[in-house]
C-alpha cells in the first residue's frame, strides 16, 4: 500500500469513529450502568453484539463461552491477523471501577475504524478480529478462550486500558499470591515467658526482612504484604 493509500485510509478510519461518536458513547454509558460480574456480562453482550451488527458485521454470539463474541473482517492468508479484545465485566459491589466499558467501546470503535479503513482501500489487507473476552476480573475468560485455540494463527492481540495518561506501551506484573501463617504458642507473660513462642515476633521480623530485600530486587519486581 502507497504511503497516500495509508494517509488517507487512516483519515478515512479516524472519521468514521467520529461519525459514530454518539453511538460508541451509548454503548459505553450503556455497559457502565448495568455492571455485570465475571461470566454474568449477558447484557454488556447483546449491546456490544447489536452494535456489531448495526454497522454490518457478522458476529458470533456466544463464542465458546456465554457471553463472549467475535467478529471478524479480511483474509489472515493475505497480510497479518490483528486482534483487539473487549473487556466488559465489573467488579462485585463496586461495578466498573477498571473502566471496562471504556475499553469494550475502544475495541468496538477499532472495529468500526478498520472497516472503514478496508472499504477505501477496497480490498482487505489482512485480517481483523474484534473479541469479546468476559471474565477478566478473576475469572480467567482469556484463558479459557487460549485453551479453546481461538488466538491460533492470530499475530498480534491488543487492546487499550484507560489510564490517567497516554502510554503506548504499558510494562504489566505478572502476580503470585503466597499466605504465610505464623502459630505461636501461649505462655504467662511475667512468670513464664520462656515457654512461649512469639508468632508476632516472627511476623514483624519476616517483613522486615523483605522490606530490607527490596533494595537488591530489580526494578521491575514487587512484593507487597498485608495482613
Amino acid at each position: 500500500m502507497s504511503d497516500c493509500n495509508m494517509d488517507g485510509a487512516k483519515q478515512v478510519a479516524c472519521d468514521a469513529i467520529e461519525k459514530a461518536r454518539d453511538d460508541l458513547f451509548t454503548v459505553s454509558q450503556n455497559i457502565w450502568s448495568h455492571p455485570e460480574e465475571k461470566f454474568q456480562e449477558h447484557h454488556a453482550h447483546v449491546v456490544l453484539t447489536t452494535f456489531l451488527e448495526k454497522f454490518g458485521f457478522n458476529v458470533e454470539k456466544n463464542f465458546h463461552l456465554p457471553t463472549a463474541f467475535r467478529a471478524v473482517l479480511g483474509d489472515g492468508n493475505i497480510g497479518p491477523h490483528v486482534a483487539v479484545l473487549c473487556e466488559y465485566d465489573a467488579l462485585p459491589e463496586i461495578g466498573h471501577a477498571c473502566g471496562h466499558n471504556l475499553i469494550a467501546e475502544v475495541g468496538v470503535a477499532a472495529a468500526l475504524g478498520v472497516k472503514a479503513a478496508f472499504e477505501y482501500i477496497g480490498k482487505p489487507v489482512g485480517k481483523f478480529t474484534v473479541l469479546g473476552t468476559p471474565a477478566e476480573e478473576g475469572g480467567g475468560g482469556k484463558i479459557d478462550l487460549i485453551n479453546a485455540g481461538v488466538f491460533n494463527g492470530v499475530d498480534v492481540s491488543m487492546m487499550a486500558h484507560p489510564a490517567t495518561h497516554n502510554e503506548p506501551a504499558v510494562g504489566f506484573l505478572a502476580l503470585k499470591t503466597v499466605t504465610v501463617k505464623f502459630l505461636g504458642k501461649a505462655a504467662h507473660a511475667s512468670a513464664f515467658p520462656w515457654e512461649g513462642e512469639n508468632a508476632l515476633d516472627a511476623a514483624v521480623l519476616s517483613y522486615q526482612s523483605v522490606s530490607c530485600l527490596r533494595q537488591q530486587m530489580k526494578p521491575t519486581w514487587r512484593v507487597h504484604g498485608e495482613t
